[in-house]
């Protein structure tokens, strides 16, 4: 005599199947389930990454793509393929203690992410005759220059020509292709004159972990979802102060495997950095502008050399950004009128883990990372009130690329910060 199934029953064996609940499988078995966390979006011309699940059992997943044309899973690890949306299931085939089960996950397949490279050629004598200009991408497409103050400056191709006394802007772009993204405009800014604007030191060295040659406090920050967004464990963040104290490497480690703080799946949040006083300023008053620091005259760059740990760099996702609080005070009658200083803020891509120096241009900090309730002019600011801490950190921590096995997941990210730091 045949036995058949009622199709509710068929539906509810099926569905627990695809959602990881287990089913199917001989008499008896066991069920088990898949965990397969949300690995974030995944951008092309990327070196293949691995996936990460586990079971409940500590049985293998085995991992297969559901939308080949846009990615594929070899060795455990995605190829980005297309633009498009990409669906992996992990699965679990079963023994004869445990039933199969599986998850899936959907994400996005990007464009790669693209930067350009564009250093200013600094202060030009009116009467000299300018080297070309050079500038990259990071994806080997060309980039395009173009002057944005023609009446002070001129280019062609990478021919710059002076034309009077003046702040000469050169805008660099890149508009991408079917594999990289548009770049993101960069603009240098320089003078032309008779003699170049002073150079003013903002961070000299470090001291200690917690002080900088100039007499400045130093001090570093990270949190997460997982540990109540501050970081108090040492075995997750540590900072180390090079022998000639010349740099500081500051390190988090996200350990979702760790028992002391539990990880109840889904996406992870974080943030992570470290700042400073620049010279001449002892502490930030709480009730009225502070002085000292670097006040900025005709400087256009903010100079400074920065490293990160390569699992970070190959995240796709490691943008630094940079933030400078300035001696503005006001208080902030949305919060309670609690003290405020103004603050300006950018980001910029790294081109290598290995510490490297970097230009950011002081007419890039136009992010507000305070306003303090006023009707803030990012240009203005700079040139009235002088810059009292820097902060430079993260822009999105490492959730992404590992540094050990699936069964022992750690997200490290590591900054490192290489005096001097300069404006000029």
């Amino acid at each position: 005599m045949s036995l058949q199934l009622p199709a509710l029953a068929l539906s509810c064996a099926a569905l627990l199947t695809a959602c990881g609940g287990g089913g199917g499988g001989a008499s008896g078995s066991r069920a088990q389930s898949v965990d397969f966390p949300y690995p974030g979006a995944r951008y092309l011309a990327m070196a293949p990454a691995p996936l990460v699940a586990t079971t409940s059992s500590g049985l293998p997943v085995t991992f297969a793509s559901n939308t080949p044309a846009n990615c594929t899973v070899t060795d455990g690890k995605l190829v980005p393929v297309a633009v498009g949306e990409c669906s992996v299931t992990a699965s679990q085939a079963g023994d004869g203690t445990y039933a199969p089960a599986s998850a899936q996950q959907l994400f996005k397949v990007l464009k790669h992410l693209q930067t350009i490279t564009f250093a200013s050629p600094g202060f030009q004598p009116l009467a000299s005759t300018p080297a070309p200009l050079v500038a990259s991408s990071d994806s080997g497409l060309p980039v395009s220059l173009t002057s944005l103050t023609p009446a002070v400056c001129t280019v062609s191709g990478t021919r710059l020509t002076l034309v009077s006394k003046g702040e000469c802007d050169i805008g660099a772009s890149q508009a991408g292709d079917g594999t990289y993204d548009v770049a993101k405009p960069v603009v240098v800014a320089f003078d032309v004159g008779d003699a170049p604007p002073p150079v003013l030191p903002a961070l000299s060295g470090f001291a200690s972990l917690s002080a900088t040659t100039d007499g400045g406090v130093f001090d570093t920050f990270a949190g997460s979802s997982i540990d109540g967004w501050w970081c108090s464990d040492a075995n997750w963040c540590g900072a180390s102060l090079s022998a000639d104290g010349g740099s500081v490497s500051y390190h988090y480690l996200v350990q979702t495997g760790d028992p002391k703080h539990p990880y109840g799946g889904g996406g992870i949040g974080a943030y992570f950095g470290l700042e400073f006083l620049t010279p001449g300023v002892g502490s930030i008053s709480s009730t009225g502008d502070t002085t000292g620091g670097v006040q900025v005259g005709k400087q256009k760059v903010l100079k400074l050399n920065v490293g990160q740990n390569s699992e970070w760099f190959g995240s796709g996702a490691n943008n630094v950004k940079v933030t400078l609080v300035l001696g503005h005070f006001a208080k902030k009658a949305s919060n309670n009128n609690s003290a405020c200083n103004v603050a300006l803020n950018t980001t910029f891509a790294p081109k290598s883990a290995a510490v490297t120096a970097y230009e950011v241009q002081l007419a890039s900090f136009t992010g507000i990372g305070e306003s303090c309730d006023l009707t803030v002019d990012p240009a203005t600011e700079l040139s009235k009130y002088p810059i009292v801490k820097i902060k430079i950190e993260a822009a999105s921590t490492n959730v992404m690329v590992l540094s050990k096995s699936a069964s022992s997941p750690t997200y490290p990210t590591e900054l490192t910060l290489t005096a001097p730091v300069t404006v000029q």
